[in-house]
């Protein structure tokens, strides 16, 4: 055989006879195009607190660094797909626990494939590397053909994505190499990214480790225990890859691990009682032994309580006022991200000729309808429209003239980059409420109003909470500004109110409520007799006493009671006798509000309503008033 020229064929050969399920062999250069994406992954913090991964970049993307004169580029796949697993349904492990410890695994099969080629190639060297050198192992994988980046990591068509990758550096050529795969062939699939409880995968191909459970339980240094155990695994995390469809299909033979894995078997209970020398016999040879026992015993500990435990008054009480002193930092920061965007989407909606659009999806559709409901009592038309409606139809309720606002958090849904298009060819202005100043909302949109939260409030960073707190805030600000700039008034909102309180106060009169009571009345020589039957007849604790059909006097049954205590013969008296002169009264067309006032001015609970000359017409007493849901 040729020492210079080595036999693809031979090699990809030889890799399934040492175990490897693929094999795919690419030249060596220097990937300068994934090089930039990763440093835009790093810039944007992606990787967390994985610092290790800032440093030396630029070998990252150059194989010749590992392995000088390197020219070929060998990529192998090892499927850990197994033909049993735990019995544990509440202290779940990802796949790639379940098998000895990849890293020694695959390392040891290449080292038999290297032996292999090095046996008849004596003048190859060679470099091996398993997840523990500076290599873009996924691009190459790509590079040489045996998977292609999907939205949840590197996929593979026949074995989908549960396999590790090990790459062989060899400082000679190979005779065919094989062709890249493209970058993605997820197509329209967003199962994985609706799937991951801690929306890790909303930026597109992109990992976001900051939220990501599998890192926050193996990688993270100072793991908050008590936000991970509310989440179903305790050690990395397979719900992004559970779900995708390419790993539905059949196409991979399982590993029998069945009879000699020691941990499978073990139990929810066998694992809470877990020793240290327990755990390093049972995990002697997995991937969780490089974890340490403390930190899996306090994973289990943390899920354990979690799940028996019940919260006291106090600790209530001190959670509930951390959500809420969180949700107010977040409105708080607002004001710093406020700008000319915020300025001239003020003015576009001010000057629009048509309606203001507000859309959304999810918890930003429930904020887009609160918005709606605030511009609309106060002066500025606005629809609702929801953004998932809106591409099966709804979007004929756009007019060239309106004005959209679209409320996003990541400002990638699908929804929204189909409805980007229409609204650029229909000529509206876009206004974008987003929390993702990268993404495409806020690229497109003629105004970006940012309500970027560090983080939400609720346990794991998971339900929106601070970041839909955020969205209310914003709309509230345009909307009180725009009340500001319109002179919208007390009578203007009241207006378009006219069943609540403040539409109450500012239409109800005293004559829409007297004509609901008896009219108790009688003359001034009338008998304590006809008094008290008028005043107990008519139900309202009052009469008046009239002359010539005009107020003079008031008896309440307050003034019968005091003739009582001071007269012995208090029968023998007349209205006249008793009566307070001179009483309040009020004209009908008076506000009730004002009614109510008089009456807490006077410390009265009865007026008498008279017309513009004076004529006596009834009496409204303050229950009238108070229930009317005026205070």
């Amino acid at each position: 055989m040729s020492s210079e020229t080595l036999s693809s064929q031979q090699i990809k050969s030889w890799a399934a006879a040492v175990g490897f399920q693929d094999c795919g062999i690419a030249r060596a250069r220097v990937l300068s195009e994934a090089e930039e994406e990763f440093r835009h992954s790093i810039d944007n913090a992606y990787h967390a607190d994985m610092h290790y991964l800032e440093r030396n970049i630029d070998n990252r993307f150059n194989p010749d660094t590992l392995l000088s004169g390197c020219k070929s580029v060998i990529v192998l796949t090892y499927n850990y797909l197994t033909d049993d697993r735990p019995k544990s349904d509440r202290y779940q492990l990802a796949r790639y626990t379940w098998i000895q410890d990849y890293h020694v695994l695959v390392k040891n099969l290449l080292d038999d494939l290297a032996e292999k080629i090095v046996n008849n190639y004596p003048s190859v060297k060679y470099r091996v590397t398993v997840d523990s050198s500076a290599i873009a192992e996924k691009r190459w994988a790509m590079e040489a053909g045996v998977g292609y980046m999907g939205k949840n990591g590197l996929i593979h068509n026949k074995n989908g994505s549960f396999f590790v990758i090990g790459i062989l550096l060899v400082d000679q050529f190979c005779d065919i190499y094989d062709e890249s795969l493209p970058k993605s062939d997820c197509g329209k699939c967003e199962i994985c990214v609706k799937s991951c409880p801690v929306n890790a995968l909303e930026t597109p191909f992109q990992v976001d480790a900051r939220r990501c459970v599998s890192y926050h339980n193996t990688e993270d240094k100072i793991p908050n225990y008590s936000e991970l155990a509310s989440q179903k695994y305790i050690f990395g995390c397979d719900i992004c890859q559970e779900v995708c469809p390419h790993n539905k299909k059949k196409n991979v033979n399982p590993l029998n691990v069945s009879k000699n894995s020691l941990f499978l078997p073990l139990k929810n209970d066998d694992l809470e009682a877990l020793s240290e020398a327990d755990f390093k016999h049972y995990f002697s040879n997995t991937s969780i032994l490089r974890r340490k026992y403390e930190r899996f015993r306090s994973l289990i500990e943390a899920k354990r309580q979690q799940e028996h435990r019940r919260m006291e008054p106090q600790e209530i009480i001190q959670y509930a006022t951390k959500v809420l002193s969180e949700e107010a930092e977040a409105v708080s920061k607002l004001t710093g991200y406020l700008d000319e965007n915020f300025v001239k989407a003020v003015h576009e909606i001010l000057n629009c000729k048509g309606r203001v659009i507000v859309t959304g999806i999810g918890k930003s559709a429930i904020i887009g309808q609160k918005i709606v409901g605030t511009f609309n009592s106060t002066g500025t038309p606005a629809v609702f429209m929801h953004a998932a409606d809106a591409v099966h139809g709804d979007l004929g309720i756009i007019q060239k003239d309106d004005i959209v606002i679209c409320l996003s958090k990541s400002g990638n849904t699908p929804e929204i980059s189909v409805l980007i298009p229409f609204l650029k060819a229909n000529g509206n202005i876009l206004i974008a409420i987003v929390g993702a100043m990268e993404s495409l909302l806020a690229k497109e949109a003629h105004y970006v109003l940012n309500c970027t939260v560090s983080r939400e409030a609720s346990p794991n960073n998971l339900a929106p909470t601070s970041s839909a707190m955020a969205q209310l805030a914003i709309g509230d600000a345009l909307a009180s500004t725009l009340i500001k700039m319109r002179g919208f008034t007390t009578e203007d909102f009241a207006k378009v109110h006219p069943g609540g309180i403040l539409g109450r106060r500012t239409r109800l009169k005293v004559e829409d409520l007297y004509k609901m009571n008896e009219v108790p009345s009688v003359k001034e020589d009338a008998s304590m007799q006809e008094v008290i039957l008028e005043i107990s007849g008519k139900r309202l604790g009052v009469t008046a006493v009239v002359d010539d059909d005009k107020v003079v006097g008031a008896i309440t049954d307050g003034d019968l009671r005091r003739a009582i205590q001071h007269h012995q013969d208090v029968m023998s008296l007349k209205a006249g006798d008793i009566m307070t002169r001179k009483p309040k009264t009020i004209h009908e067309n008076t506000l009730a509000v004002d009614a109510l006032q008089m009456m807490k001015d006077h410390h009265i609970t009865n007026i008498f309503v008279v017309d513009e000359k004076g004529k006596y017409l009834g009496v409204i007493h303050i229950h009238d008033i108070i229930k009317e849901g005026i205070y």
